[in-house]
């Protein structure tokens, strides 16, 4: 468990016991800007802090939890009619989480664009800022000076509305749509392939039985023509033999005359 838990943790025992209003208000107020919390749903779903959403006056922390638990300083800069009052530590906090929502969308983010979010003129300041974010753990990444921008490699979760977690799963839903559809191509390429190497088999086969076939035709074909080069041999030599018999008896006939 991180140091982080353990502090959620502590906070969330105490406010589980808290009986009154006043130190609802209190402990909320603590907690927004503790450097060690950074979700806040649970608190949100506590049966006493819900009570706050009722009351005219005492409604604006609840929406304060709220805020820290989804929104951003643009949120707030825009309705701060609606919020009570924060001091230094909140509204850093607040700026390090509208980093992060910012982050979730674009992993290269421009100077620019962050100094509109979070209202803050002095490029110093801003970069302080982000420093500071990657001094506390909640993000990580780099600074590009050259091209006035951040670059961020990881950063960690925020609470998320119900229209979230539906985007979410809509989300997961066409990612699992799209991972059918890749496995079934790349089961398709397989059984392709698999076709292929089996007719690549098969004609591989046939040649070489043709080849053998070959062999066998060129070998009876080298035994037929010796066996034929024997035979003519042989009644080449028969005939030459009877043609010296023949010469042989032509002389002795004509001896004896």
């Amino acid at each position: 468990m991180t140091d982080k838990s353990i502090q959620v943790d502590h906070y969330l025992s105490i406010a589980k016991n808290l009986n009154n209003v006043e130190s609802v208000v209190q402990l909320i107020l603590k907690v927004v800007e503790s450097p060690s919390v950074y979700t806040f749903s649970e608190f949100l779903e506590l049966p006493f802090f819900q009570t706050l959403k009722k009351d005219p006056i005492l409604s604006q922390y609840y929406r304060l939890l709220e805020l820290f638990s989804y929104g951003t300083f643009s949120n707030y800069n825009s309705n701060k009619n609606q919020y009570p009052e924060l001091n230094t530590a909140s509204i850093t906090k607040l700026r390090h989480l509208s980093i992060i929502s910012i982050a979730s969308k674009n992993r290269t983010i421009p100077y620019k664009y962050l100094s509109e979010q979070l209202q803050i003129n002095n490029v110093r300041e801003l970069e302080d800022l982000i420093i500071d974010a990657f001094y506390s753990n909640i993000i990580k990444g780099k600074l590009d000076q050259l091209n006035n921008q951040l670059e961020i490699e990881y950063t960690i979760g925020r609470d998320v509305t119900d229209e979230q977690v539906d985007d979410i799963l809509n989300v997961l839903d066409n990612w699992c749509t799209n991972c059918d559809f890749a496995l079934k191509t790349i089961e398709a390429q397989i059984a392709k392939a698999n076709s292929y190497k089996q007719n690549q088999n098969e004609k591989q086969a046939n040649i070489e039985q043709e080849v053998l076939n070959l062999k066998k035709t060129i070998m009876i074909q080298n035994q037929e023509s010796e066996s034929l080069n024997m035979s003519k041999e042989s009644k080449k030599s028969q005939k030459t033999k009877g043609q010296r018999v023949s010469s042989g008896g032509k002389i002795s006939s004509s001896g004896t005359k």
